[in-house]
């Protein structure tokens, strides 16, 4: 079950998640909260002694790439109770997010309906319709199959199929700020990839811990491009506001829609999936476009812009 809870303010997100919260303690289901550190203040202190009751994560740390959180969140949290429901409450969207996490956002609120079809598990995802703009709320609907307020419940008449929204709107990447720098690279050229993206942290102003997760993230991406694609692969490297972003690119076709996200075991690609969980740890966003070829956009954040 995945509903999206559309609220006005903070006061109305208590009132509509506490019976929530009260039905799940009731039937003895885990609960986890995943939200903005302002809203988890907000619950906890609306649940009192109840809050020990609920695993409290931070979404602006453990969702700060919106790509692993299927994997690295809910995944994660639903494997622990394997045999019972559990309750989570992710807060996907507010507004100070970063507007190039935003299509990361609606695929992996998408592919949501996919990875957890037929498991024992609910989602909430609370939308601040007061602050929110209006496209957001719009895409909302068209990633829940159901739409909650305090007040009512409807099916979502806008809902869309996970994989084609998904597709569609990451196969639609906005395309760099100024000039990339591009390689081309084949079996015997993951030395120079390294080589390149190394340059461009040192010049980003990365430390050295970042600059290392930005290289092992890379090369993780180009291998399976030549293990997996046949290769050759493209990776281009640019500079945004605030961000240092490369992207590698190859031909090879992708069959699992969740690949990085929930990768299916013994799948053709599985080895490569793990390893672009790794990736989506390592980076602060990761765009995984299938579309045409495949294209994995890595970006990390440049803290002294």
């Amino acid at each position: 079950m995945h509903e999206a809870l559309f609220y006005r303010d903070p006061p109305c997100l208590s009132a509509a998640l506490l019976p929530r919260f009260t039905d799940a303690f009731a039937d003895d289901e885990p609960v986890a909260v995943v939200v903005r550190r302002s809203r988890m203040e907000l619950l906890r202190g609306a649940l009192g002694s109840d809050a020990a009751r609920v695993r409290w994560l931070d979404m602006a740390r453990e969702g700060r790439n919106p790509t692993r959180l299927i994997a690295g969140v809910l995944s994660r949290f639903a494997d622990d109770y394997p045999h019972r429901r559990v309750l989570v409450v992710g807060e996907p969207m507010w507004p100070e997010r970063p507007d190039a996490d935003y299509a990361a956002v609606v695929a992996t609120e998408a592919l949501t309906n996919l990875a957890f079809a037929g498991r024992e598990l609910t989602v909430i995802c609370p939308y601040e319709v007061s602050t929110l703009a209006p496209h957001v709320l719009q895409d909302a609907a068209r990633t829940h199959p159901t739409v909650v307020t305090r007040e009512d419940t409807w099916t979502s008449l806008s809902y869309r199929d996970p994989v084609d929204l998904a597709m569609s709107i990451l196969s639609d990447l906005p395309e760099p700020e100024g000039v990339p720098e591009r390689l081309t690279f084949g079996a015997h050229g993951l030395a120079q990839v390294r080589k390149l993206v190394y340059a461009h942290a040192v010049l980003a102003g990365l430390g050295s811990s970042r600059r290392d997760d930005l290289v092992l993230a890379v090369n993780e991406v180009a291998t399976n491009t030549l293990v997996h694609a046949g290769g050759p692969g493209v990776l281009r490297v640019w500079r945004e506001t605030g961000r240092l972003v490369c992207e590698v690119s190859d031909q090879g076709r992708v069959s699992d829609p969740l690949i990085g996200r929930h990768p299916a075991p013994g799948s053709p690609r599985a080895q490569g999936g793990r390893g672009l969980l790794l990736v989506n740890d390592l980076c602060d966003l990761v765009q995984i476009a299938t579309a045409s070829g495949t294209t994995v956009r890595m970006h990390m954040n440049v803290a002294d812009d």
